[in-house]
């Protein structure tokens, strides 16, 4: 009741508290009963000679379920009957215990000043031969307004305990038969029938009373977002927007969106987000049984599949579609609306209308609007299609891979052309959206359920095909060269790139040895394009590592330029020695696999630096002047490698010494140690990060001294009794990484022979270490501008 007016003379007076329970409620509860009690009959009677089995067990249960369902309906009916009753008689007493203080108050000569009043204030009128003195006049209007104040509260106190005790009995009956269980069909085609002559205001909230009922929970939202099938959404509900869309045009639509905007109230506003949803709803074919693409306007199926869209069409239902779907509460549509959202952001993206020198956004206002607005409208519009088609994964992995789930492949689609002017457009978001194709494979890949892995694993191999190719077109040269002047996908879209590089996370081990156990990647049937060739493989992987670390950014100063503060390259190169750093800390519990991890890990350091080297290259190319350039080149990327070094060396992998023997598997991704440490540039001999072999070995000792369990010298800890980063002990030690490696190790061999010894699982990971570093033959040695030019982004064979 705190919300409530306070209780005046006029308020009480306007109360006709027996209005409320005129309704004859306990008649509405016995017609439920008997009802159901004849809808069941009607199935229990039916003789089980001409009906049985299976069917006729389950219909049995519905029934009696159905039956179950409504006594529990009636007796909230009954409930609400009761507190209305209750509550027209305790509130009517205490109004007349008012009305009660109010006469003897006047036959005292106090009579209320104001009948709007809050409180209650009296005022004597004296007799002529009155003899009170204004002493006792003024005492005897206290002691009135008191008095009859006191019985307003007592009104107001059982009237507030009361409406608490009907609200109570709503929501019970609510739980139970919540709105979204009195919807039908016939409400959808009867609530489209109201757009036939114009939306009133009435009529717009009537129906975004029911929209509003018809939608999802957060639960089931978040349910659909996680993959699952919706069993609990009313058969009702799903036929009410199925009717309710299905008998509208796509001018009626706009229409009612429209009359939303302009009632401007934030009920209005949850309508408005009710009908967004209400048709995203609609398409999903996890929602029930009777949803899915199929059961959407067949005017919006064809606006959907109608991508070659001229100027009118763009103006007049992509921009309000947008809008539409764009304000509808996180709820993913189903796999072909969303694949066809994409395929439609991505032609928008690609879209030159009028011929050479037209704007693509002019199509999209009206001649007279102002080019910033229209750029605004256009990017907007085409982003908002990527935003809500992308929240299912089924669809973004549809179009990296040309290829819905169940198999069936995508009409008249080029995949290449398609992903492409998603990544190659120069977006005003700077790739966060674009990104949002792929950076859910980092959780999918990385994670333990089973179907979500092949997901993510399908899409992964439709990115790797797509930005490693140099067949036809050449998909990476143009990734690497997006426009007029050269700039590379990660330069003009940071956070795409840096979307790839996390996708690429579950990944990594198959990308340094595709040919390990799958122990060591966890994903056993995942065949990338090339992987049966080495040569071939190591240049696809040079090439996804170079678009990552195409985001040059020379430092990590957040700039327009560098919107994210991080530079993706640096990013990159600390991702692959942190997996370094994983794996050897993993040699502890499977020695088995110790020469074939420490191979992986070369290797894949191998491939990030051709790759940072690529990047490097392809800017020198660019750039014109080879000779120069590349030298450059090579400075720009010895410096990431040490940015990266160093970022990775100033956090401890460790939090203390009893961490423990063992590790996570490999494959799996956990929140980075690293994750939010500064970017920041080293600086002469304060760089732990001169990326050299002694350096890498250092890291990898670390890693496994910090969970081995073994205890080191006083000095390798804190006063908090946590062990300190690398940097922190090699700065103590002289500086020597060397030394610091070898007094790591001798520590580790005296707890741990065994493991630790120059026959454990340490010496052989080292052994395949040195294998994996050993120098590539120059044809196939990527960190030199003439292999990778040739070799890597033209694609000649070797």
């Amino acid at each position: 009741m705190s919300d409530a007016l306070p209780l005046t003379k006029a308020i009480m007076d306007s109360w006709n508290p027996w209005d409320m329970a005129e309704p004859s409620l306990t008649t509405l509860a016995t017609d439920i009963r008997e009802n159901s009690v004849a809808a069941h009959s009607t199935v229990d009677q039916m003789p089980s000679t001409s009906w049985g089995g299976q069917a006729r067990d389950a219909a049995n249960w519905r029934a009696a379920d159905q039956a179950s369902w409504a006594k529990k309906v009636a007796d909230g009916v009954d409930d609400l009957q009761v507190a209305l009753t209750d509550a027209a008689e305790a509130i009517s007493t205490s109004q007349a215990v008012v009305n009660g203080a109010l006469l003897g108050a006047t036959l005292q000569r106090c009579f209320l000043i104001s009948d709007t009043d809050p409180t209650w204030a009296m005022r004597y009128v004296p007799k002529e031969d009155d003899d009170l003195t204004p002493a006792q006049i003024a005492e005897r209007e206290r002691q009135m307004t008191s008095f009859v104040k006191s019985k307003a509260d007592e009104l107001a106190t059982t009237a507030a305990d009361h409406a608490a005790l009907i609200k109570g009995a709503v929501d019970a009956l609510g739980i139970v038969a919540p709105p979204s269980l009195t919807i039908s069909a016939q409400d959808g085609r009867r609530d489209a029938g109201m757009a036939e002559s114009g939306w009133t205001d009435e009529e717009a909230a009537f129906v975004g009373r029911n929209l509003r009922a018809a939608g999802l929970t957060e639960d089931q939202i978040q349910r659909l977002l996680n993959g699952e099938k919706l069993t609990d959404v009313p058969v009702g509900v799903q036929e009410y927007l199925h009717m309710f869309y299905g008998n509208l045009n796509s001018d009626e639509l706009f229409s009612l969106k429209s009359k939303f905007e302009d009632i401007g109230t934030p009920e209005s506003a949850a309508w408005s987000q009710a009908l967004g949803q209400g048709l995203v709803t609609l398409s999903n074919e996890n929602v029930g049984n009777n949803t899915g693409y199929q059961y959407l306007p067949g005017w919006a199926q064809e606006w959907a599949e109608n991508r070659a869209s001229d100027g009118a069409t763009l103006r007049y239902q992509d921009v309000p579609f947008a809008g539409l779907l764009g304000n509808s509460g996180g709820v993913p549509p189903g796999e072909r609306l969303g694949t066809e959202l994409l395929r439609r952001g991505s032609a928008g993206a690609s879209r030159d209308i009028g011929g050479d020198g037209q704007r693509p956004e002019v199509a999209y206002g009206a001649f007279d609007t102002d080019p910033d607005e229209l750029k605004r409208v256009y990017e907007s519009t085409i982003r908002q299609f990527l935003e809500v088609g992308t929240r299912n994964h089924e669809s973004s992995a549809a179009l990296l891979t040309g290829e819905y789930s169940d198999g069936t492949k995508l009409a008249d689609y080029d995949r290449d052309a398609t992903v492409g002017n998603l990544m190659r457009h120069d977006w005003s978001d700077h790739g966060d959206s674009a990104g949002n194709l792929v950076d859910w494979i980092r959780d999918y890949g990385g994670g333990t359920d089973p179907n979500k892995v092949k997901l993510a694993d399908r899409a992964f191999s439709g990115l790797w095909d797509f930005a490693t190719s140099t067949d036809g077109d050449n998909n990476f040269k143009q990734l690497m060269n997006t426009n007029s002047d050269g700039d590379a996908t990660g330069k003009i879209n940071p956070l795409l790139a840096d979307a790839i590089r996390k996708a690429s996370l579950p990944y990594l081990n198959y990308l340094g040895n595709p040919e390990g156990a799958a122990a060591m990647h966890g994903h056993p049937d995942l065949e990338l394009t090339g992987s049966e060739d080495r040569h071939n493989f190591e240049a696809r992987a040079t090439r996804l590592f170079s678009v990552i670390a195409s985001d040059d950014a020379p430092n990590g100063e957040i700039s327009a330029s560098n919107p994210d503060g991080v530079n993706t390259a640096t990013q990159l190169y600390r991702d692959l020695l942190e997996k370094t750093n994983e794996n050897a800390t993993w040699v502890m519990s499977h020695p088995e696999l110790a020469q074939s991890l420490g191979n992986t890990s070369a290797e894949l350091l191998e491939r990030g630096r051709a790759g940072i080297y690529g990047a490097q290259f392809d800017l020198a190319i660019d750039e014109g002047d080879k000779a120069a350039s590349s030298q450059a080149a090579e400075s720009r990327t010895e410096k990431i490698l040490s940015s990266a070094s160093y970022l990775l060396s100033v956090t401890p992998h460790g939090t203390a010494a009893s961490v423990g023997i063992g590790a996570a598997a490999p494959w799996l991704v956990t929140s980075s140690p690293a994750e939010d440490v500064p970017f920041k540039l080293p600086t002469g001999s304060d760089a732990f990060g001169v990326d050299d072999p002694t350096r890498v070995k250092l890291s990898s000792s670390y890693a496994m001294f910090a969970n081995s369990g073994v205890q080191g010298p006083a000095e390798w800890y804190g006063t908090d009794g946590k062990l300190k980063t690398a940097e922190a002990i090699l700065k103590e030690s002289d500086g020597d990484a060397s030394q610091l490696d070898q007094a790591i190790r001798t520590r580790l061999r005296a707890e741990h022979p065994e493991i630790y010894g120059a026959d454990g699982a340490a010496g052989y990971w080292d052994a395949g270490f040195n294998e994996g570093a050993k120098d590539e033959d120059l044809q196939y040695n990527a960190t030199t501008m003439a292999t990778y030019e040739k070799w890597v982004l033209e694609g000649d064979e070797r």
